[in-house]
């Protein structure tokens, strides 16, 4: 999948690097793999970045992390949430009209 993703990478590197005016295709052998050293080093560092952007997106969607699928369901409220919500309230109007008749 990636082969021609490094392909295209490698072109454009590759074409950068002889507009610098570099010459890959003069020399020996030994000459011409040389050549391609400051072909490799960008594509080598391009493959990496890609590569740990790559799974920064798998781990944030959570590839591969559990295969347990969690499920939603809705809470509905209960006698107790009710009785807390009116000690609550009730508190808080008590709270209120004391300071409004008590002028604390």
């Amino acid at each position: 999948r990636f082969v021609p993703v490094i392909m295209l990478d490698a072109l454009q590197i590759l074409d950068s690097q002889r507009s610098r005016g570099l010459e890959i295709e003069k020399g020996n052998l030994v000459r011409r793999v040389k050549n391609y050293l400051p072909v490799l080093v960008p594509l080598i560092v391009q493959s990496i970045i890609r590569s740990e952007e790559l799974a920064e997106a798998m781990e944030s969607r959570a590839y591969g992390f559990s295969k347990k699928k969690t499920s939603y369901y809705s809470l509905h409220l209960r006698n107790r949430d009710y009785l807390m919500l009116v000690l609550c309230l009730t508190f808080v109007i008590s709270f209120i009209l004391s300071i409004y008749f008590l002028h604390i």
